[in-house]
């Protein structure tokens, strides 16, 4: 009988799988409604050897980390192949590596790699279908309560920590009946696919912000320019060569092309504000926002944080006052469309990433009429033709900006009737606005999917299922530890 009462916890003999006292102290264990048992019941370890002969062709996997699944590594020649002792691997299989499982190396041997081969450090097990469906077991090994168990079994120095194969199979892990993982299973699929339908609606909004500008603004798409040439000789000037690996046939669409309406007149960028001002801090204010080139959402177009950050700390970064627009200007944060309003800044300042040029709206803008067309995805697309720099590192020159123009519009008006900025950005914020809502959706749809996979009944409710999906923390030195058989 364990004792739980006191520090001091005895331990049955049979529960000593090796002399590591980790193993003891265990950080995680699982809350479930349902049985647990030992992983060891449900999968058998196969240990099909053979020995590699020079003149045939083998197939070898390999096992991404963070989950991705089993894959067809190569196809080699026996005589390429160093190590001759391995092992078949059939499909349907699962297949672990010793050295990267506590980092999601495992999944299920896929068909196209029945018959390939690997070597002592990848580990294969059958798995026992009146135990175990492997749909439900690799969700359960891949969920996020088990992270901790794939550390708790590995064990090792530096960074070559080896799984533990008794310890792996003596951890226990929630097992209904066969039939009842297939509707938990089919129940977090459904969930999982329902946020994605979700998703996949916002990513089909996103698509529809540039047409509905383009609409309200008279914007006819670009017609595809001829992009033939006459000889296999071409010249460009010394400024436009970015560098060595210069791309035959380039024509790229021109700034002042971006935008061009037929109903307004264009005007450049820089009629509805300043290009990178510079911003001067009041003596009297110290603290400042710092925007950090992660505090901006690629997926709302908004910062999504405030660190605190003071002036006097501000050199060398890139300065902005309430109501700038920022854009990132280096690959690949512009694609991504990180590009905000800067708003609710701590008292009106604040600095950021040296990578982010700064729009300040004149008299002849909104902010947000600014932000609308700068995160459109015509622009950022036609603006990775006039990247400079090394790769990696290419970045939009002001060349660029000074370039472009946008369609002039009143900025408000009492008549319904008149387009002005204010109707365009409401019309754009609306739409995102409905993007928003199904990100938040589609979060929501899998959180709940993953608080009740497996750790409750489906009949549960909210209070036991938030108390199951909480890991149970076990003991650390001086403090209690109970270890059930």
């Amino acid at each position: 009988m364990v004792n739980t009462n006191s520090v001091l916890s005895s331990i049955l003999f049979s529960q000593t799988i090796d002399w590591n006292i980790k193993q003891f102290f265990s950080s995680t264990s699982i809350n479930s409604s349902f049985e647990l048992k030992r992983i060891g019941k449900a999968i058998t370890r196969r240990k099909d050897q053979m020995v590699v002969e020079d003149d045939k062709r083998y197939k070898r996997i390999t096992i991404k980390t963070n989950c991705g699944g089993v894959f067809v590594r190569d196809e080699v020649l026996g005589k390429d192949i160093k190590t001759k002792k391995q092992y078949y691997v059939k499909a349907g299989q699962l297949a672990v590596s010793k050295i990267d499982a506590r980092n999601g190396a495992f999944g299920i041997v896929p068909p196209e790699a029945d018959g390939a081969i690997i070597t002592g450090n990848f580990w294969v097990y059958d798995v026992n279908p009146e135990i175990a469906n492997i749909d439900y077991l690799i969700l359960l090994l891949s969920s996020n309560v088990f992270v901790q168990a794939w550390q708790d079994c590995s064990n090792g120095s530096g960074n070559r920590l080896y799984l533990q194969e008794d310890r792996f199979l003596n951890y226990k892990i929630p097992m209904p009946a066969v039939i009842k993982q297939k509707q938990i299973v089919d129940r977090y699929n459904k969930g999982i696919c329902d946020a994605n339908s979700a998703t996949n609606k916002a990513y089909e909004l996103s698509n529809s912000i540039d047409l509905c500008l383009f609409n309200l603004l008279h914007i006819k798409p670009i017609a595809e320019q001829d992009r033939s040439t006459q000889g296999l000789i071409s010249t460009t000037t010394l400024k436009d060569l970015i560098g060595w690996g210069a791309k035959i046939n380039s024509n790229p669409i021109k700034p002042q092309e971006l935008f061009k309406s037929t109903a307004y007149k264009n005007m450049p960028l820089e009629f509805y504000c300043e290009i990178n001002p510079k911003t001067i801090y009041p003596d009297d204010i110290e603290d400042v926002s710092f925007i950090p080139m992660e505090c901006v959402s690629d997926i709302y177009g908004e910062i999504i944080k405030h660190k605190n950050g003071k002036s006097t700390n501000s050199k060398g970064y890139t300065s902005f006052q309430e109501n700038d627009v920022i854009w990132a200007k280096i690959t690949p944060c512009m694609q991504n469309g990180k590009c905000a309003v800067a708003t609710n800044l701590k008292n009106g300042y604040g600095y950021g990433s040296t990578e982010f040029h700064v729009f300040r709206a004149t008299q002849n803008a909104i902010p947000e009429y600014i932000h609308c067309f700068m995160r459109s995805k015509r622009v950022r697309e036609v603006a990775m033709s006039y990247f400079t720099g090394s790769a990696g590192q290419q970045r939009i020159g002001t060349d660029f900006l000074e370039a472009l123009t946008l369609p002039l519009l009143p900025l408000r008006s009492e008549d319904p009737n008149v387009t002005t900025q204010e109707t365009v950005v409401k019309k754009v914020i609306e739409i995102r606005t409905q993007i928003k809502e199904l990100h938040i959706k589609a979060t929501n749809i899998c959180e709940q999917a993953k608080k009740e996979f497996i750790f409750v009944d489906s009949d549960a409710d909210e209070e036991t299922i938030q108390k199951a999906f909480k890991p149970n923390t076990k003991a650390v030195f001086g403090e209690t530890q109970k270890i059930t058989n």
